[in-house]
Formats: C-alpha cells, sequence, structure tokens
C-alpha cells in the first residue's frame, strides 16, 4: 500500500476528483449542443444535416409558425449542426451531464418563428427570419440596381407562384416572337 502512494507522489495523480470538484473539458470538446433563439433564421439546414434525426422542423397546426424542436436523447454529438449554421445559432457546447430520473422533456429545446405569406397566393412559404437574412446578403451584394429590387420581389412569392410566373412570361414571349 505504501509503494502506491509513492508511486501517486513521483507520477501525479491519474484520475480526476469529478463528482467533487468541476471537470475542465479539453479544447474542442463536442457536448450537448446549444440553440441559441434569437439567432436562428429558420434555414432548416441543421434539421437537414442531423444524421440522428434529433433536430425536427415543422408547422404547427394553423401554419403560421415553424417549430425547431432539439431532442438531445437522439443526439449523437457529431457537430454537423453547428458546421452548418449560418449564422452560430446552433453550437456545441461544454456540457456533458445530461442524465435526468423520469422527465426526458428537460432534454429538448425549442423555438417558433414567424412564417411570411406568399404575395401572390396567401400561403405561409418560408420563416420571416430567412428572408430577412436574405434581404441583408442581398443588400451587401453588388448587384445591378434594378436587379436588386427584382430580387427583393421575388423574395416574397413562393416557388410555386414564381414556377407559374415563369411559364407565364415564357409563353407570352414565344407568342411574341411567333406574331
Amino acid at each position: 500500500m505504501m509503494k502506491l502512494f509513492d508511486i501517486t507522489e513521483k507520477y501525479g495523480k491519474a484520475t480526476y476528483a469529478y463528482p467533487f470538484e468541476p471537470y475542465i473539458v479539453p479544447e474542442n470538446f463536442r457536448g450537448q449542443p446549444e440553440y441559441t433563439y434569437e439567432l436562428c433564421i429558420g434555414c432548416a439546414a441543421c434539421g437537414i444535416a442531423c444524421p440522428s434525426n434529433a433536430i425536427e422542423l415543422k408547422m404547427n397546426e394553423a401554419q403560421t409558425k415553424l417549430i425547431w424542436e432539439f431532442d438531445c436523447g437522439r443526439c449523437i454529438f457529431c457537430g454537423r449542426c453547428d458546421e452548418v449554421c449560418p449564422t452560430g445559432a446552433v453550437r456545441l457546447g461544454n456540457s456533458f451531464e445530461l442524465a435526468v430520473k423520469f422527465d426526458k422533456s428537460a432534454l429538448i429545446q425549442h423555438g417558433e418563428l414567424e412564417m411570411e405569406k406568399c404575395s401572390c397566393c396567401g400561403k405561409p412559404m418560408t420563416p420571416k427570419r430567412l428572408i430577412n437574412y436574405t434581404l441583408e446578403k442581398l443588400s451587401t451584394a453588388n448587384l445591378l440596381p434594378g436587379r436588386l429590387e427584382e430580387a427583393k420581389k421575388y423574395l416574397y412569392i413562393c416557388p410555386e407562384c414564381k414556377k407559374a410566373q415563369a411559364v407565364e412570361r415564357m409563353t407570352k414571349g414565344i407568342e411574341e416572337a411567333i406574331k
């Protein structure tokens, strides 16, 4: 027994006193993803990139809000959500104590984002924050003045209405070319 104490004194401690002292995680530790609602634009990149389907995006019953939900119980801590988030709304944190007794709702994070309606048909199409983010990025792009205004107009039109307008423009162009 005394030999063990001598070895410990010579080389130092090999373990941590974790439950009694806080454990300092190493740099680049992949802990529980943390969601910052204020930064989320509702682009759904994190939900698409998540291999374990821990992040789910769905519409509410009234189709007025996009509901973002993260279930930490399904997460495999791969960090793909962190990599693809353009605004940094999802970041891997240092938290690793995720055990819960009975209430699994403590493992779920969620947020709700208001939806923008199509200016043509009135159907909900995309989160308002995503449109604002896109407008911000477009204003910093070096577009011709007329193109910027045209792009802003198209942001408020759903894909189906854009397709119908494109077909209408093409058929008018063909009719004018025939005349």
